[in-house]
């Protein structure tokens, strides 16, 4: 009789060469991971004033850049609606005399002095300010309330160190300050001698050639601001595919940090300073877009046509715009140029000039008319 075939029990235990092999692939999948990582992280990586030709990447569609028409001519039309809108916008109030009181409505002449130095930047004239609304400093709003119409008080300011400007930052301030009158209720303004004199500071005396004036100083403003305009029609004409990721993250950032620096010396929250101006966080997001539109298409032009920027050329700049007073720019290294400008504008300074010096390239290449 035969015997019984023997069975084996199944073993539950997997093949060892199974588990190596799903450790292995792990390990691979995990090594893909970071070459695909360190790849993508590489190829978002920007290289601040270094040109990249954009288009060539896929990420734009470049617009007509050079021989752009463009006319700086001021029509008879432009005049009118220039003069309606300065009529509008002037201030004028009855001119009330007496003795000023908080919540009054004034209108000052100041002039600020410290260690005997007067300080252009905080003296003016002809300004308005309501008292107790803390539109000058605290000072103001303490030591005017009291004071007659055409009446001169020397009062002194302790500066905060935290104010925002280290002309006066931490310092004490002597201001002179004459209340001209205190206002009553605004009134229409008048196309008068008086007001074109005023209006235009003496350079404009009569109503009759008020037209010209203004004529001239559109002019004047259309030609100062060519390179802005014409460039304005580079950026309208050029189409996003996909944004560069990290052109878009800087371009956030740097939009962020000028409205937050904003904020601050305006001493209002990031919100407060929003709504002062209308607008939402969504708008922070499209100007940001659109300064990312700016990189790319500065970066691209600059590729295509081999625009550099010499080290020279770059310091030239960055003293042009950050309008340094009395050679101050001398005893400046240009790192420090460097930080003035970021803390001014929020931007990064070497994208920044490299922007602006495609800006006067492509305003060279424009077909402008109108000159004089």
């Amino acid at each position: 009789m035969p015997g019984k075939k023997k069975v084996s029990k199944k073993s539950n235990k997997k093949p060892i060469i199974f588990a190596v092999s799903a450790v292995a692939a792990v390990l691979v999948i995990i090594i893909l991971c970071f070459v695909i990582g360190r790849e993508n992280e590489k190829a978002n990586a920007v290289e601040y004033g270094v040109p990249v030709d954009y288009e060539a990447e896929g990420y734009i569609k470049l617009g007509k850049y050079k021989n752009i028409p463009y006319s700086v001519e001021v029509t008879d039309e432009d005049v009118a609606e220039e003069i309606e809108f300065i009529l509008d916008d002037a201030e004028a109030y009855e001119k009330l005399t007496g003795t000023a009181k908080e919540g009054d409505m004034v209108n000052i002449n100041y002039t600020c002095t410290i260690d005997g130095n007067i300080i252009d930047d905080y003296t003016s004239e002809d300004e308005y300010t309501t008292l107790g609304d803390e539109d000058y400093f605290a000072e103001f709003d303490e030591e005017i309330p009291g004071m007659n119409t055409g009446e001169t008080k020397n009062i002194t300011v302790e500066v905060p160190e935290d104010y925002g400007d280290e002309i006066i930052d931490g310092k004490t301030a002597q201001f002179a300050i004459t209340l001209n009158y205190i206002c009553g209720d605004e009134i229409e303004q008048q196309l008068t001698d008086e007001f074109v004199s005023d209006y235009s500071e003496g350079e404009c005396g009569s109503v009759a050639d008020f037209n010209d004036y203004v004529r001239e100083t559109l002019y004047n403003d259309n030609v100062d601001g060519l390179a802005d305009n014409i460039w304005e029609k580079v950026l309208e004409d050029t189409k996003v595919k996909k944004y560069h990721k990290g052109e878009l993250k800087n371009a956030m950032d740097e939009t962020e940090k000028s409205y937050a620096n904003f904020a601050e010396l305006s001493d209002y929250t990031i919100d407060e300073l929003l709504e002062s101006f209308g607008m939402t966080e969504d708008d922070i997001e499209d100007i940001g877009k659109d300064a990312a539109l700016e990189k790319m298409a500065a970066k691209t032009i600059a590729v295509k046509e081999n625009i550099t920027l010499s080290d020279e050329e770059y310091k030239n700049l960055l003293i042009y715009y950050m309008e340094y007073e009395n050679g101050e720019e001398q005893s400046k290294t240009l790192e420090e140029m460097e930080a003035d400008y970021e803390d001014g504008f929020g931007e990064n300074p070497k994208d920044a000039m490299l922007r602006e010096n495609v800006k006067n390239h492509v305003k060279e290449w424009a077909d402008i008319t109108g000159l004089k």
